[in-house]
């Protein structure tokens, strides 16, 4: 009642004006991701078919997909939610995905969230993949479910390279059911290399057992180009 949401830009502050369900002012905005690998949705160049990763690597996800580039504002409002306590900045994440979700006409059974370890979670006080995937599930109507949990402590991924990344991700995730010929939306704020999301869709069991898709707010470039 006090500090109503949708009246200041999330990114700038400013007021705004009308109806808006994103919070975010017509004067800011976000990179779109509009060259993208075709399977793990990382941004490429205008001559590359596959992402550097993707012709070399085989994935447990069927598709991943994110509508922004993880640059400028789209960065600053990732921020916020994961490291400045902004947790309202969840619900306009899961706004932009669920316009994504609708765009690719996916057909998903369960949406659930890249878990943190108990540690880091305490840490912090809160998941901030939890909190899109829950915001994202009430929008789209598709049920949440905690499918995961983080078995091993692991670095800030910020600061790893892609060998770290798969090295520390490897075994990190365990499911806590079994879920079988289900599709299931896996939600995170960024992909980077995919190390996380494919171990996530390993212990899900990605491939004969189930569908697992991958649906971020921002991703990375790709800094390789194949021709």
């Amino acid at each position: 009642m006090l500090y109503p949401q949708g009246i200041k830009c999330a990114v700038c502050g400013r007021d705004i004006f009308g109806d808006n369900i994103y919070g975010i002012c017509s004067g800011c905005s976000f990179k779109a991701n509009i060259r993208f690998c075709p399977k793990c949705g990382r941004a490429i160049g205008a001559t590359s078919k596959y992402c550097d990763q993707c012709t070399t690597t085989e994935r447990a996800f069927s598709e991943a997909r994110a509508p922004f580039i993880f640059e400028g504002n789209a960065k600053l409002l990732v921020h916020r939610l994961k490291y400045g306590g902004a947790k309202y900045v969840a619900k306009i994440i899961a706004q932009y995905l669920a316009d994504e979700y609708y765009k690719l006409r996916w057909e998903i059974d369960y949406i659930t969230f890249v878990p943190m370890h108990p540690l880091k979670l305490k840490e912090r006080g809160y998941n901030q993949a939890c909190l899109i995937a829950s915001a994202l599930s009430e929008i789209v109507n598709v049920p949440l479910i905690d499918a995961l949990e983080r078995t091993k402590f692991s670095k800030n991924f910020a600061r790893l390279g892609r060998k770290e990344r798969m090295e520390e991700a490897k075994d990190s995730f365990k499911a806590k059911e079994k879920l079988k010929k289900k599709r299931i939306l896996l939600v995170d704020d960024v992909f980077t290399t995919g190390a996380t999301s494919n171990a996530c869709a390993l212990a899900l069991g990605g491939g004969s057992a189930n569908e697992v898709y991958v649906l971020t707010f921002c991703t990375a470039q790709c800094k390789t180009e194949l021709y």
